[in-house]
């Protein structure tokens, strides 16, 4: 029996005995990228698949708690000034800090889960690209959200590292940024907002909820429009003993199964810029995908879909710079004048984006790259190119419009070759 069987055999037994419960008619199974879920016999729609017990449910609040009695009175303090990604994170680290160490803490109880998610190698988010993987996003969206998100996160491992330091230097130098980053993007790429965990369960972010882990559930893949409901037992009066309420949380797929297809959960809408930085994965043709554009000077993003969609308030905005820089100089004598300086801005900046698409996913044909990152990048790549193609056919028929209305004033423009190639 190989490890991986082992570690799947024991989350289920912790699993089980902690109260959680998977539907018997669900098999979990371990492939090349991780534990997946598929329907052991035929299952009916509403089937509820998996129920977790509030007292399994990683929280910043039980991070802290766990936190607190490792680290004792020297970070008091400090703990309260870490973000729930820190607490969560540095507690999940702690169960690879003491493993072996032959004195595990009763605190850290998810040994049996941690075990089951998918090593360093397995992942395949921006942050695990090589570097020359990475360079191949210059010029992209991806490109700086995954630099700043490197930074942000270095940022945060190096403020833990450095409490583990005053307190225990063999933790600290344990603590390393691969287990950090490890840590990290397990939460990015399984946490649920905590509004998961209200009588009434949301998917949707705020700035008042924060990442929550929930064991076994997460297990299930994402499936773009999956139907998949929530369900919660709340219960504030009951209490387990440690100020944790008695309560489920249970996701429940509405899809009928035969035997052997796998069960999906539904992460909601996420653009593959989103699904790579965060998951390690792509999807082909996502209709969620969105380029942004940005005008060099103006703090204001816009994040244009396919078919060209939001396109407008860009194109309001550049032509509104047009017309005041007009009005500056004497004013336009025609409103096509601006029409037309305005899709020459726009055409000339978002061509030059095309043309680093093609780059791209031709180099990506001949250079050195893992199989799974190529196909995630030539869909992200086809994806952002196929929108800003979307862009630039709006914006010659915003020409296209202008031309016309000057004809109609008995004007004929005249474009020379060079306005002709760029546009």
């Amino acid at each position: 029996m190989t490890d991986q069987t082992d570690h799947l055999n024991a989350l289920k037994a912790w699993f089980s005995i902690h109260g959680g419960i998977i539907s018997p008619s669900v098999d979990l199974t371990q492939g090349p990228f991780g534990i997946s879920a598929f329907a052991q016999t035929a299952l009916d729609q509403d089937t509820t698949i998996v129920t977790c017990p509030f007292s399994l449910i990683v929280t910043k609040e039980m991070s802290l708690r766990a936190l607190r009695d490792l680290l004792g009175q020297r970070a008091e303090h400090v703990l309260e000034t870490w973000s729930e990604r820190q607490l969560i994170c540095c507690y999940l680290c702690f169960h690879w800090l003491v493993d072996g160490t032959g004195s595990f803490p009763e605190v850290l109880q998810h040994m049996p889960y941690i075990q089951c998610l998918p090593t360093a190698d397995k992942l395949l988010t921006a942050l695990h690209f090589s570097k020359r993987e990475l360079e191949f996003l210059q010029g992209t969206n991806l490109y700086g959200a995954a630099l700043d998100r490197e930074r942000d996160w270095r940022a945060e491992w190096e403020t833990c590292r450095s409490v583990l330091e005053n307190v225990k230097s063999s933790w600290a130098t344990s603590f390393t940024w691969e287990r950090y980053l490890t840590a990290s993007t397990h939460l990015s790429s399984r946490a649920f907002p905590s509004s998961i965990l209200s009588p009434e369960p949301s998917l949707v972010y705020t700035p008042s909820t924060y990442p929550v882990l929930l064991p076994v559930v997460d297990l299930l893949n994402h499936k773009r429009g999956q139907p998949v409901s929530w369900v919660v037992s709340y219960n504030k009066e009951e209490s387990r003993g440690n100020g944790i309420p008695s309560g489920t949380v249970s996701i429940v797929s509405h899809t009928a199964m035969n035997p052997g297809e796998e069960i999906f959960n539904n992460y909601g809408v996420k653009a593959n810029d989103e699904l790579i930085l965060g998951y390690g994965f792509a999807l082909a043709d996502n209709p969620d995908d969105r380029v942004t554009l940005q005008l060099g000077g103006s703090s204001q993003k816009w994040e244009i879909g396919r078919n060209a969609r939001n396109v407008e308030g860009l194109w309001d905005q550049v032509r509104s710079l047009v017309t005041t820089a007009a009005e500056g100089a004497g004013g336009s004598e025609y409103a096509f004048e601006d029409d037309l300086e305005v899709a020459s801005v726009l055409l000339e900046m978002v061509q030059a984006k095309v043309d680093r698409m093609q780059v791209i996913r031709e180099d990506l044909e001949s250079d050195d790259v893992r199989p799974n990152v190529r196909a995630m990048l030539q869909m992200y790549t086809q994806g952002q190119q196929d929108i800003l193609l979307s862009v630039m056919a709006f914006l010659e028929s915003r020409k296209d419009a202008a031309v016309e209305a000057a004809k109609e004033l008995g004007i004929d423009l005249i474009f020379d070759e060079d306005d002709q190639d760029d546009c």
